[in-house]
Order: C-alpha cells, then structure tokens, then sequence
C-alpha cells in the first residue's frame, strides 16, 4: 500500500522537478561535444548519453525521497538524519542544529498543508530531538550497503 501512495508522491515530486530534469537534459544533450546525431540538430550522442545518466540518477533520488517520505514519519526522518550527522563530523552547525531546523521545517510543512497553524511564529518553547539506537539490522544493512559501493567503485 505504501508503495502505491509513494507513486502519486514520485509523480507530484516528478512534476515539481520537471525544469530541473529538463535543464539537465538540455545542458548535457546539446552542450556536450562529441558525435553529432543527423536527426536531432546541435545534440551529441555522448551528450544525450549522459543526460541520460543524470536524469536517470535524478529520478533515482526522487524515488528514494517518494518512498522515506511515504514510509517514515517526520519525527523518524529527524532521527534518521541526526543518525546519519553523526558519522560525519562536520565543521559549522553541529547535527543537532541541522536536526532542529529540518524538525521546525517539517512543523511548518505539515502545518501550512493541513492549515492548522498553532499561533504566531516563535510560539513553541521547546522541541524534542528523537533519538534512535542502532539494532543488528542497521549494521547488516550498513555492511551490505558498504559492500555494494565498494564493489560499485571497484569495478
């Protein structure tokens, strides 16, 4: 079932995306050089190839993005994220910031969607960070992934 609502989401998403997507093909179709195709005019066969690619990956992530939207709620996508940021330390705003800001985001989302505004900006005191545990089934996951991208790279 998610699945199926995660379709209308990728198809809303594609839609919203349909410049980007077009820019990408139009940037790597034309302004790449290369062998030029008799019937398309200022297109390069290399050029249509990668775009390809990109519009390819493109729609990739739109689908991953379909599918967390779908499947996670905004509470679990906050952790998930402040999960991720953990492994990476980065300089400038500390995870826990970035977590905050996207958790405010999706509060203000959710809210302009359903039209159920709590008051005036500035209005909540307090915000709760959830925080998630690693289980056996996030490393087997993260090894196999691990795996996979350095197969991937390998060959």
């Amino acid at each position: 079932m998610a699945l199926i609502a995660a379709a209308s989401d990728l198809r809303l998403l594609v839609r919203r995306s349909r410049w980007l997507l077009l820019t990408v093909l139009v940037m790597f179709g034309w302004l790449t050089p290369g062998t030029s195709l008799p019937g398309v005019p200022g297109a390069t066969q290399e050029g249509l190839l990668l775009a390809a690619d990109y519009v390819a990956r493109l729609l990739i992530a739109l689908a991953t993005l379909a599918l967390l939207l779908k499947a996670l709620a905004p509470a679990q996508l906050v952790a998930g994220l402040r999960s991720l940021l953990a492994a990476i330390a980065l300089p400038g705003p500390s995870r826990d910031r970035i977590a905050v800001r996207l958790a405010l985001t999706l509060q203000e989302v959710e809210a302009a969607r359903t039209g159920h505004h709590g008051g005036p900006a500035g209005s909540a005191n307090s915000i709760a960070l959830p925080a998630v545990s690693f289980g056996a089934t996030d490393f087997i996951l993260g090894a196999l992934s691990s795996a996979l991208v350095l197969g991937a790279l390998l060959t």
